[in-house]
């Protein structure tokens, strides 16, 4: 359109200008800060006017334009990485209606599975890498890689909860939800809970508000204090009513917040109306597993069984050497490293230790091509199974990984059927993964890609 044109136009010319070449003030007046501010801003408009667009056209429709909803804000902790993104934490409700969001009661999901109240046998991966447990719990639930697999299941037995609140979506939040809302907005404080910041914490070097979550719901006390991990819903609270508040200048930025999270993976939705849900996979918001017709395909799955909040400290690289034969035959070798070279935390219970770093307990498994065939895999601590799940051949490991120590995990496999150049590749980012360097090797060529989302690659 014209309007985004000029937009683009403008932000061309004033991401031109060098901010260090000016004062940071003159007379007392913010100078250097201003520039980048409207830097920022521009950036975040221009996204808003193109990317979000087919966002933006189901928000009226979301917001309650229509008819008042109600929406379930499920936590996922991130740093106990699970399938869709993070160890179910909490979950909160929020109404909307013609565009305002009301903020409801929040809850520890260990309450939602105590109301819940039924005892259904483990799946198996739960009874083998997950010990002592027995049971399927709600806050288990999200084992499929794929959201909507996991909510079609966590959803169907959350209704069979007695007096439970229906609702016309799931919206599933990790923590860099408030960690980059709070860099746009500032540090706030939420009433009974105390002060949250974007600023880097040096117990964890972490962001404050990542610490203060985990600081809240995961350390030992000497008291009951049920409802300690539903600081969800205050401090959601605290930063809708802040975002509200705060000037018209930052609204792009906030934007800009939550459409990068969306590619990222940080944001999933969960809609029970079908055309809701439709747009909501349309605009590659709601964690799906896609389907591939051609080519190569590579998702990887992490799930933290039992290994503390060990995601906080791990850095993961990926190297995938590719090779296409002259009879069309593809072999790949995969290489995942993880390295955590954080000193362990203090897991004493008697020491009321907060247990951050600890042994990492990894379930992992390689979504692949359907019809692939393992050939090895090095690094496992028990042998490797091949399934198939989601369309996709399926190659399960498990490993543990110390502080201050590095695994890899490398595994070999053919592709099925032959294949020619130009090879596309798509990768897809498990949710709640930060951004992953994939190193590429086709036919000894590398390249180097850093995955941020669902990441598409034409391999020649």
């Amino acid at each position: 359109s014209i309007k985004a044109a000029n937009v683009a136009l403008t932000k061309e010319e004033i991401a031109q200008i060098d901010p260090n070449r000016y004062p940071s003030t003159i007379a007392g007046k913010p100078i250097r800060a201003n520039i980048i501010k409207l830097q920022q801003t521009l950036d975040a408009g221009y996204i808003a006017l193109t990317e979000a667009k087919p966002f933006i056209s189901l928000l009226p429709k979301l917001l309650g334009q229509d008819s008042e909803k109600t929406y379930m804000i499920l936590f996922q902790n991130d740093a106990e990485l699970r399938p869709t993104g993070g160890f179910m934490t909490a979950y909160a409700y929020i109404k909307v209606n013609k565009g305002k969001i009301t903020p409801l009661d929040s809850y520890d999901i260990y309450d939602l599975d105590a109301r819940w109240n039924r005892k259904l046998p483990a799946p198996e991966p739960i009874k083998k890498y997950l010990p002592l447990v027995n049971n399927w719990n709600l806050r288990d639930m999200n084992l499929s890689p794929d959201f909507k697999t996991s909510m079609d299941i966590f959803y169907k037995h959350y209704l069979e909860i007695p007096s439970i609140r229906p609702v016309d979506g799931i919206i599933a939040i990790d923590t860099q939800i408030p960690v980059e809302l709070l860099k746009v907005l500032g540090p706030i404080g939420v009433g009974g809970w105390g002060n949250f910041s974007a600023e880097n914490d040096p117990r964890c070097d972490c962001p404050q508000v990542v610490y203060a979550l985990e600081n809240i719901s995961t350390r030992p006390t000497n008291y009951i204090r049920e409802d300690r991990k539903a600081v969800l819903g205050p401090l959601m609270h605290s930063i809708v009513a802040n975002a509200m508040g705060s000037p018209k200048s930052t609204w792009p930025q906030l934007l800009n917040v939550g459409l990068n999270a969306i590619k990222q993976k940080h944001l999933l939705f969960y809609f029970l109306n079908e055309e809701s849900q439709k747009s909501a996979e349309a605009f590659s918001a709601a964690g799906r597993i896609l389907p591939t017709e051609d080519g190569d395909y590579l998702h990887i799955n992490d799930t933290n069984f039992a290994g503390a909040k060990s995601n906080l400290f791990i850095t993961q690289s990926v190297e995938q050497e590719i090779n296409l034969g002259t009879d069309g035959t593809v072999t790949k070798t995969v290489t995942i490293t993880y390295n955590n070279p954080h000193p362990p935390s203090d897991c004493n219970l008697e020491r009321a230790g907060l247990c951050l770093n600890g042994i990492y307990r990894d379930w992992l498994r390689l979504y692949v091509p359907k019809g692939s065939e393992l050939t090895e895999v090095i690094g496992s601590e028990v042998a490797a199974v091949t399934s198939e799940d989601l369309d996709k051949t399926v190659f399960e490991a498990f490993f543990t990984l110390r502080p201050q120590s590095s695994s890899k995990i490398v595994f070999t496999y053919k592709l099925p059927g032959t294949y020619k150049t130009p090879l596309p590749l798509l990768i897809q980012k498990q949710p709640g993964q930060p951004n992953t360097v994939h190193n590429l090797i086709f036919n000894g060529q590398p390249q180097e890609v850093t995955v941020i989302g669902d990441q598409k690659v034409i391999l020649q």
